[in-house]
């Protein structure tokens, strides 16, 4: 898709506030200069992680859910000493989901508060990132800008014990003078589009005997809060991430859920014995306490292997393949000697996927005009950099995409394989696949964090070796079983 297309689409996904039709939609990119068919913007919006679709063709963003609706967190009792607080994953859902919580605008009675670094224990940190589930909590943590100097890489083996965090003054929420540890943030969403969160203190009762009527509300409110969440992982199962989660839950519960007296997923999981924070793979999710999370389960139970196939070969974009071409154009360079187009075609499509000639003819004919593209303009020296750690991408990448495609072409029922494992590949293929799209990424290419992400591919590499040959046992026992001897 054209990059000023994206940019149309984007922004209006950004400021529609109202439920609207796909012909809505269509009437805005055409007045924008841009015309699509029918069958293109139902795929967009389907598509799109800020849309959510609703019934009869009706569509709402993620805008139109969470702008001007409350929600609310308790500080922690360190962040009451320090008379400041961390945001971390405490305006989850509500704000756009890939804004770090550094870049929040947090707004009292229509002032701006200025944010400040803050020194904050580790252990509170991660416990203040822990919605961003399993693998991602520590770069968040990290990521966040009042670290620039500290990169990923550099505290592999050296935790420390304090940490420096994007912080705002209690003292400049309205209500937040003599601010004890119990009162309450109140938040509300003003402008999505600009990550624009309004803030007031809610005071907690001093009676200390008696239940008022906030208590009574807010366990009602936590009652609702379990009850629909429970009901939800049999109807949609772990979804994406734990923000899907809760978007969900708040999308079909907001009447109830964001009142005056709400509680919050953080205290709630303190509150709850019935979820908590379960292994998704190398993720986590919110689930059924001590109850593993199954790839096939009663959400997805006719999610065939042929389904899996076709996911897979969708995922097969432009970027991939030009992620493959340049990795070869650069060892070409440097070892004087020229892949043929082929050779390349053969990395990127696993053998055990079924091509006729006709088809790879074609596709041979386009990957060679984009070859003679990508090699005219291929600059070594600004690819320096990157090209070692595509290579290592490229080459787990391919590992990984034959053994899902040898699964995929085997027709075998998944349920009949390891399902934390099949769990995990599935996830190195989507973390790889977002990886190669990245450095492919010619805006954020400079901004890359090299040493970082080959940290982060050490760990994968690690993960896949681990799983392998548990998978590709279980494959050929499975196939083996098929076979029926004819006497």
């Amino acid at each position: 898709m054209d990059y000023n297309v994206s940019q149309v689409i984007e922004e209006y996904l950004k400021v529609q506030l109202n439920v609207f039709t796909v012909d809505d939609f269509m009437k805005f990119m055409k007045v924008s200069g841009q015309k699509m068919s029918k069958e293109n913007a139902f795929d967009i919006l389907y598509s799109s992680t800020n849309v959510f679709a609703l019934v009869n063709n009706k569509f709402v963003t993620r805008a139109g859910v969470f702008t001007d609706n409350l929600f609310s967190f308790k500080p922690t009792k360190e962040e009451c000493k320090k008379g400041s607080i961390v945001l971390g994953h405490r305006c989850m859902p509500f704000v756009n989901p890939v804004v770090s919580s550094d870049n929040i605008k947090l707004y009292s009675n229509k002032k701006q508060i200025k944010s400040h670094p803050e020194s904050i224990t580790l252990n509170t940190a991660m416990d203040l990132f822990a919605l961003y589930g399993e693998g991602y909590v520590f770069p968040n943590v990290i990521g966040d800008k009042a670290n620039e100097k500290v990169p990923l890489s550099a505290i592999k083996y050296n935790l420390p014990k304090e940490i420096m965090l994007t912080s705002w003054p209690i003292s400049k929420i309205e209500g937040g003078k003599n601010f004890c540890y119990g009162d309450r943030i109140i938040c509300k969403v003003t402008d999505w589009r600009n990550n624009v969160v309004s803030v007031k203190v809610q005071k907690c009762t001093n009676e200390e005997l008696s239940v008022s009527k906030a208590d009574i509300e807010r366990e009602e409110w936590y009652s609702i809060f379990e009850d629909s969440l429970l009901k939800s992982f049999d109807r949609s199962g772990p979804v994406s991430s734990i923000e899907e989660q809760l978007a969900n839950l708040y999308l079909e519960k907001q009447q109830y859920l964001c009142t005056e007296n709400c509680g919050s997923a953080e205290e709630f999981l303190q509150h709850t014995k019935k979820i908590g924070f379960v292994s998704y793979g190398v993720e986590s999710r919110i689930w059924k306490t001590n109850e593993e999370i199954p790839y096939i389960g009663e959400w997805n139970k006719n999610f065939s292997s042929e389904n899996l196939l076709s996911e897979m070969t969708m995922s097969f974009s432009p970027q991939i393949i030009d992620s493959y071409l340049e990795n070869s154009i650069y060892e070409s360079q440097i070892s004087k000697k020229k892949e043929s187009v082929e050779s390349v075609m053969n990395k990127i499509f696993p053998q055990s996927l079924t091509i006729t000639s006709e088809e790879k003819k074609l596709i041979l004919l386009n990957i060679e005009k984009r070859n003679d593209i990508l090699r005219e303009n291929y600059n070594q020296f600004s690819d320096y950099t990157i090209a070692p750690v595509r290579q290592r991408i490229l080459v787990l990448f391919s590992e990984i995409t034959s053994l899902l495609c040898q699964i995929g072409c085997s027709g075998l029922d998944l349920r009949k394989f390891p399902q934390q494992e099949f769990i995990v590949i599935t996830q190195l293929f989507s973390h790889l696949l977002h990886l190669i799209e990245e450095l492919e990424n010619v805006y954020i290419r400079d901004q890359i964090p090299v040493a970082d992400i080959s940290l982060s591919l050490e760990g994968m590499e690690e993960m896949f070796e681990e799983i392998k040959e548990t998978l590709t046992q279980s494959l050929d026992y499975n196939i083996y079983r098929n076979f029926e001897v004819i006497k």
